[in-house]
């Protein structure tokens, strides 16, 4: 008897003593994968509103796990990223939006709205301040826009920086469960028990090296998961519907292309690699799309209803984010990814509400000259964007601020 309880009693001590030992192996060795999320992790605080904020006084230098960018992120006391803090009296121009805004990619000297920083309009100089936290969708926005206007005073005018991501997302990733930012607050806003779990699980990974690690694993399981059923289903509709089809894409390999480093001479727009870009001649017809969902138009009037009570100027901004549409536009063509921001416009229009569209700026991308690693080059438009991550680059930043500045003082 005396033996079993010995057993048992060691099996009890062995799980705790094995979760221990991996906590600290994994502090210990500190992977660089690890080590960049649980950077950009506590970067962020739990928020009892809008579920995530940006902690206040932080400071890290944070490298990407796969070397795509690298930069210092520093916020201010009241989370908002960037050193400066609100001077008092003096006209505001605040950004407002998700991780494009915030800035991810680059330091926070180098972010497009600090570099709207001095903006001049109508005699008047303005600080800008950056409401931007990534993932969030237009009510997270809202939400952080009317906390943060209780802090800060004389705010002159907001840009709203409206995402793809906010109300759209493509067929195959929403097959890997991934949703757009106002569908998945729409699941959450009046669920109580998802936001005491969320809080739960946010502040052990917080803590924890561990249970990152075990949530990020899942997290990358299910979306393998999804992805697979995904590809199977997709080719077993292929080989029943066209099986001819499927045996030449499947089993024919393609002719190679001549890589765009191969050519002698710069052209513009650089085809984009691994990417296959589909072009209109047409704009796509507004009729043809879907109406907002009720969680983004709710958001909009929610901020809208806000600006006229504060005093201030609500300035929608479409600020291209996806290189495909970009492209198209170089070539004098048209990308059915810019659908989003038609269906955004025609809603804001019918409010009265002018929306800034940054997307005919992009004319001015190619065969601007820059600096790299010492070397003067010419930019092609894949210099403005980070690869396979879609947030900018420095240059992208650079071209960001100047073009908002130059649309915002045409705004009659």
């Amino acid at each position: 008897m005396i033996q079993n309880w010995k057993r048992w009693g060691a099996i009890v001590l062995f799980f705790p003593l094995a979760l221990l030992s991996l906590e600290l192996i994994l502090r210990a060795s500190n992977p660089p994968a690890l080590r960049y999320y649980r950077d950009v992790k506590l970067l962020h605080a739990y928020h009892p509103e809008y579920g995530v904020t940006l902690e206040p006084n932080e400071s890290r230098f944070v490298r990407h796990y796969a070397d795509l960018w690298q930069g210092q992120f520093t916020t201010n006391s009241l989370g908002l990223r960037g050193q400066e803090e609100p001077i008092p009296g003096k006209p505001k121009l605040v950004c407002l939006g998700d991780s494009l805004v915030m800035g991810f990619g680059v330091s926070d000297e180098d972010t497009f709205c600090s570099r709207l920083g001095g903006f001049e309009e109508n005699g008047l100089s303005f600080q800008t301040l950056n409401l931007g936290v990534d993932a969030y969708g237009s009510l997270g926005s809202y939400k952080r826009l009317k906390d943060m206007s209780t802090k800060i005073d004389n705010i002159q005018t907001v840009l709203f920086f409206i995402s793809p991501n906010d109300f759209t997302m493509p067929e195959e990733l929403r097959a890997q469960g991934i949703l757009p930012d106002d569908e998945n607050d729409a699941l959450h806003e009046n669920d109580p028990v998802w936001k005491k779990n969320f809080r739960i699980q946010f502040e052990l990974t917080r803590v924890s090296y561990l249970l990152q690690a075990l949530k990020l694993a899942y997290e990358q399981t299910k979306v393998k998961f999804a992805q697979t059923k995904y590809l199977v289903k997709a080719d077993t509709e292929l080989l029943s519907t066209s099986p001819l089809v499927y045996l030449r894409e499947t089993f024919i390999l393609p002719v190679k292309q001549k890589k765009c480093e191969d050519q002698t001479e710069f052209v513009c727009p650089t085809p984009l690699q691994n990417l296959n870009v589909l072009c209109s001649d047409t704009p796509v017809d507004p009729n043809s799309l879907e109406p907002l969902p009720e969680t983004t138009t709710r958001a909009y009037d929610l901020m809208i209803t806000l600006s006229k009570e504060r005093g201030y100027k609500f300035v929608p901004v479409i600020l291209p984010m996806q290189i495909e549409e970009v492209y198209c536009r170089q070539l004098g063509k048209y990308n059915a990814l810019g659908g989003y921001a038609i269906r955004a416009k025609r809603y804001l229009d019918s409010k009265g509400i002018k929306t800034l569209d940054i997307l005919p700026y992009t004319d001015k991308m190619c065969g601007r000259e820059f600096t790299v690693h010492g070397q003067t080059k010419k930019a092609g438009i894949q210099d403005y964007y980070i690869p396979g991550d879609g947030h900018l680059t420095k240059l992208g930043n650079l071209w960001a601020a100047e073009s908002i500045a130059e649309a915002l003082k045409e705004i009659k």
